[in-house]
């Protein structure tokens, strides 16, 4: 049976921004109303943590970049709410107010879209900070507590494919909403949501630098499992991008 190279059809495919979607109007003026809403995904029911706003690490970015590596030996340390606070609001989270006077975040988005979601497994508990799966939610600058659980080594094995990642303190696992960016960008948006995986990949691990913290991407994640215990389809929402975090 020959075998089909999915990506590099799809990568030949996405190349025409037209592909999959009418051309985009130059004036926003014309643009459909759903081109210009933005989404916040969040669980109103559930039980929320405030995060702190006072902290901000000072570093110098430039040796930030030269100190930046894969830092996978972790001594099961608790990472505390207002560290936590001060690594997503810097990495993904709300840092401004933009010229059209809507929020303005720490990482480009094709079209302004947001298909990104972000959540956050605690594996050690600190003050403030019980062991649990949660849900940033970017617009309040809170955490939605999905669920108060612990986690033993098997149980982060079924989840994480890489054995370092049983001493992390904790990951921080995105998923995508295609939908956001594909139905202004077509084919294309699938590249710009991964795209924006990718750079706020990278502000996590600065910030996490600036802050003492080991960081790891991760290549091995268990995606269905993942996406089982969050409750999401893995279709409409899927997970793209892991990083274990830990001192």
């Amino acid at each position: 049976m020959e075998h089909i190279d999915f990506s590099r059809i799809f990568h030949q495919s996405s190349k025409d921004l037209s592909r999959g979607h009418p051309p985009i109007p130059e004036d926003p003026a014309d643009w459909p109303a759903e081109w210009k809403t933005r989404y916040y995904k969040s669980y109103p029911r559930l039980p929320k943590i405030a995060l702190p706003v006072d902290m901000k690490p000072q570093a110098d970015f430039f040796n930030l970049i030269g100190r930046r590596h894969s830092g996978r030996e972790y001594h099961k340390q608790p990472l505390s709410a207002r560290e936590l606070s001060a690594l997503l609001k810097y990495s993904c989270g709300i840092t401004g107010v933009a010229g059209d006077g809507l929020p303005r975040r720490a990482y480009p988005s094709g079209g302004a879209r947001y298909p990104i979601e972000v959540y956050f497994f605690v594996f050690v508990s600190s003050e403030g900070l019980p062991t649990g799966v949660y849900h940033y939610d970017v617009k309040n600058h809170q955490l939605d507590t999905l669920w108060k659980r612990g986690f033993t080594a098997e149980e982060i094995a079924q989840l994480f494919l890489n054995e370092f990642v049983r001493g992390a303190s904790a990951v921080v696992v995105m998923t995508a909403m295609f939908s956001r960016t594909q139905q202004k960008y077509g084919e294309r948006g699938y590249r710009l949501t991964m795209l924006e995986a990718g750079h706020i990949g990278q502000n996590i691990s600065l910030a996490a630098e600036a802050l003492g913290w080991q960081c790891c991407a991760l290549g091995g994640t268990r995606d269905v499992a993942i996406e089982t215990l969050l409750d999401i389809d893995g279709s409409t929402e899927s997970v793209v991008y892991s990083l274990a975090l830990g001192k």
